[in-house]
């Protein structure tokens, strides 16, 4: 029964490493880094809540954004998780904190695109970004466009920044 048994484990041992020899190695990088921009609020629900808090439809935003992405080994579309922290409105002397969780594609152009969840004091609402990564000698300089849709409600932003590239790799 050992023998079988020492036989079938270095069998399955040869196999996971012909498997793992095979397999494309993956690039982790995180772009981390702040965010300044504006927002336009329009529509019944959100001329409601600026009127009732003596607030202009044009928002300030400042923020801090936490992005990782998976690069396939070979290059190709990335794969990208964001998760982006703004407080807005400061120049209205006060603070409106959101949240966005966006899952998307950066193409290796820089183009990106991606959607996900938005949390606010108002509540939930979907979020739609596109933008452009422009890759400046290991920094990357965002541009990105988001709308946020809920009932009654849309916000459109457009926010820069900028990223240092942290890279860890997997597989090999």
């Amino acid at each position: 029964m050992k023998r079988t048994f020492g036989i079938l484990g270095v069998a399955l041992v040869t196999v996971a490493a012909t498997l793992s020899a095979q397999r494309p190695v993956l690039e982790r990088r995180s772009m981390a880094g702040p965010r300044l921009g504006l927002t336009y609020a329009f529509g019944k629900t959100a001329d409601s809540v600026l009127q009732a808090n003596n607030l202009e439809p044009i928002l300030s935003q400042f923020g801090w954004h936490f992005e990782q992405q998976v690069v396939p080994q070979g290059g190709g579309p990335m794969f990208v998780i964001q998760e982006v922290f703004l407080v807005g409105a400061v120049e209205q002397r006060t603070a409106i904190p959101s949240a966005s969780f966006l899952m998307g594609i950066r193409m290796p152009n820089g183009f990106e695109f991606g959607l996900g969840p938005n949390l606010s004091p108002t509540g939930s609402a979907l979020v739609i970004g596109i933008g452009k990564s422009i890759n400046y000698g290991g920094v990357s300089l965002p541009l990105n466009f988001a709308f946020v849709r809920s009932p009654g409600a849309v916000r459109m932003t457009v926010l820069v920044g900028y990223a240092l590239e942290t890279t860890r790799d997997f597989g090999r």
